[in-house]
């Protein structure tokens, strides 16, 4: 056969080895460019729900340290974390998205989400402590005795809370409101009387801080008069 003519015929199968060798290389390419956007994408999804807790965190702290943080700044600072974010983000991860909007979008259900509930775990488990410093457990008491009961409001800093509701119960079942002697200090007397049975007393203060609740309780003991 003519060489030129064999060629020829060989031809079409060059053509299609070439279209299937660039074919592979432009498939290798766009797959390494998906898995690329897929772990940037992953990477910014995952980090900002780290940062939701960081952000709850923050919030948390910070309404602890200064008595007390209201809603609108939680949001506020909950904001400033995710934008701050979002710029941290654009030049490392610009090159590997296709769209700057995927950098700000990506995310951003799961932070929040996120913060939320670490904002409100964090909110009662790192709240104020109620504690009972009078009368001492097991005191006992006679009938014209006057009980002093005391009770302290403080948080993990050493911060005094004002403007607590705070109540405690009498032998009779009576609600006794205790007043504020000082910040963060709370009082309230009652007057063992006769008719007062005989016995064990529990005392059991509630107090109600910045929507929070809080309870303590002591034992002391009421005796008969001789």
């Amino acid at each position: 056969m003519n060489s030129r003519y064999r060629y020829i015929g060989l031809w079409p199968r060059l053509r299609e080895a070439t279209l299937n060798v660039e074919f592979q290389i432009y498939s290798k390419h766009k797959e390494r460019k998906w898995k690329n956007k897929m772990n940037a994408l992953t990477i910014i999804y995952w980090t900002r729900v780290l940062l939701g807790i960081v952000a709850a965190l923050i919030c948390t702290l910070l309404g602890e340290a200064t008595g007390g943080i209201n809603i609108f700044n939680a949001i506020s600072i909950a904001l400033l974390v995710y934008i701050v974010s979002y710029y941290v983000y654009k030049p490392l991860f610009l090159p590997k998205v296709e769209k700057t909007s995927k950098i700000f979008t990506t995310g951003v259900g799961a932070y929040f989400l996120t913060w939320i509930v670490m904002f409100g775990l964090f909110f009662t488990l790192m709240g104020p402590t109620l504690i009972l410093t009078n009368p001492a457990p097991n005191t006992v008491f006679s009938a014209g005795e006057t009980v002093t009961i005391v009770a302290k409001i403080t948080n993990q800093f050493g911060n005094q809370f004002s403007g607590a509701d705070v109540t405690t119960n009498i032998p009779n079942s009576t609600i006794v409101q205790l007043n504020e002697t000082s910040p963060g200090i709370y009082s309230a007397t009652y007057n063992i009387t006769s008719s007062d049975p005989a016995g064990p007393w529990q005392i059991r203060v509630n107090a109600s801080i910045n929507g929070r609740y809080r309870e303590a309780t002591i034992i002391v003991h009421i005796q008969n008069s001789t």
